[in-house]
Order: C-alpha cells, then structure tokens, then sequence
C-alpha cells in the first residue's frame, strides 16, 4: 500500500519537510540518486527502502566519533569520509538524502524499548537508550517510521522486499 501512495503531497509537508541544509553537498545528492538507481527503486517507498539498506550496510555504527571539521557538511563527512556514527548521523544522512530526492522526511527523536525487568514487569528505559529515527510522509497514510541505524533492529514490513545492495 505504501508503494501505491503517490507523491501527492500536501503544501504544509512540502513547505516544511523537503527544506534542506544550505551545506548539503552534490555529491550526498548525487550518492542518493545512485542507490536509488542501482536498487531499482522508483516509488519513494522504494527509496526510502533503498537508502535505509545502503545506509546500515555502509555505515558503521560507531557512538565514540570526532567532531565533524569545521569547513565540511557532516553528512558529507560521516557518508564519504568517516563512514561511521550514531543514531543522529544515520537519521541526517537518509532525511537529506530523501529530502534531495524530493521524498518529505523528518528525523523523530525518543528512546528505545531499554531493558524488560521481570521483577518490575516493565521495561526499563535509560538515557543510553535515546535514539533518533526517520520518519517519512505518505499521503492518506501520514509519517511512517525508518530504522538507518545498523545497531538496531530493522523494520521489516509485510511485503518488503530486500534492495539486494552491496556494501561499496
């Protein structure tokens, strides 16, 4: 269903959530065309799809990671030069990506599941476990989450299908 929903977007999605950082390099632009191409993928679902694959097969995930140089985009730096980072490098990285395919994304930000603890029959949620995410908008279906991330889970849907990307 989610292939089939078009990119009818409404003007406040568009307005809001295909805005892109001024530092944004070709080359990150141009690196979102080729996954996309190389998968094969033409719905923005497939897109998505795509860059959520290439992204957890290329990226290492890494928490202890330099700051960015001053005088280079940090998506630019994490995709080409460092090829590691955490959760906010992952969600950056595929939001402008999709954003520069003309798909509306967004990064989400909360915690995830933390720890089941059966003597308190709850989970247990600590400040480690905070995470960001990407969302990206369907239209009659709203924001729909993606999981970059390589340290966590991926969402699988009924239906997906693998993109059958290489690392590079």
């Amino acid at each position: 269903q989610l292939r089939a929903a078009g990119t009818a977007y409404p003007d406040w999605v568009t307005r809001l959530y295909l805005q892109m950082s001024p530092s944004i390099t070709d080359r990150t632009l141009q690196l979102a065309r080729a996954i996309v191409t190389q998968a094969g993928a033409t719905t923005p679902y497939d897109q998505a799809k795509a860059l959520e694959t290439w992204l957890r097969t290329n990226i290492i995930y890494n928490e202890i990671i330099p700051q960015p140089p001053a005088n280079q985009d940090p998506v630019d730096w994490v995709l080409f030069d460092l090829r590691q980072g955490y959760c906010n490098y992952y969600a950056s990285s595929m939001v402008m990506m999709l954003r520069g395919l003309g798909i509306p994304a967004r990064m989400a930000a909360g915690f995830a599941q933390g720890e089941w603890d059966a003597g308190q029959n709850a989970y247990v949620v600590r400040e480690r476990e905070a995470h960001t995410w990407v969302e990206v908008f369907f239209p009659g279906y709203g924001w729909i989450e993606f999981e970059p991330t390589a340290a966590q889970a991926p969402l699988n849907r009924v239906d997906d299908v693998p993109a059958g990307l290489q690392p590079s």
